[in-house]
């Protein structure tokens, strides 16, 4: 089972997706969706999200970008970036313009959030 699979159902088993959102990842996988020509190279970036909140909590994400892509394709976006230490914080993400990033080949930063009381918030592609 691919790496992509695997998060995708520890995402369900952890909630933060709900299992027709997984079914849809899955399906999405297997389909090999024709509008996604992977390169090599873009094979092993990884899509990536910091967040460290002003109690001290660190929360560090890393998944392949693909899987990303898929996901913020899906429909519900915000499910997929549902973090515990996010829906504590006052942020307000364009998904849409995240997803235009990944698709534009962008690296590095492409968010760097710091609200008032010190949360920060920083997605990036590596």
């Amino acid at each position: 089972m691919s790496q992509e699979k695997l998060k995708i159902l520890e995402m369900i088993q952890n909630k933060q997706i709900t299992p027709q959102e997984g079914a849809e990842l899955l399906s999405a996988i297997d389909k090999g969706s024709s509008e996604t020509k992977v390169t090599r190279k873009q094979a092993f970036k990884m899509f990536k999200i910091r967040i460290l909140s002003n109690d001290g909590d660190k929360v560090n994400v890393q998944i392949p970008l693909e899987f990303a892509k898929v996901a913020l394709r899906s429909g519900n976006k915000k499910g997929f970036m549902k973090l515990d230490k996010m829906k504590d914080m006052d942020v307000d993400l364009d998904f849409d313009a995240i997803l235009d990033a990944i698709e534009a080949g962008t690296d590095g930063k492409i968010v760097d959030i710091e609200s008032g009381d010190g949360d920060k918030v920083e997605i990036y592609i590596e």
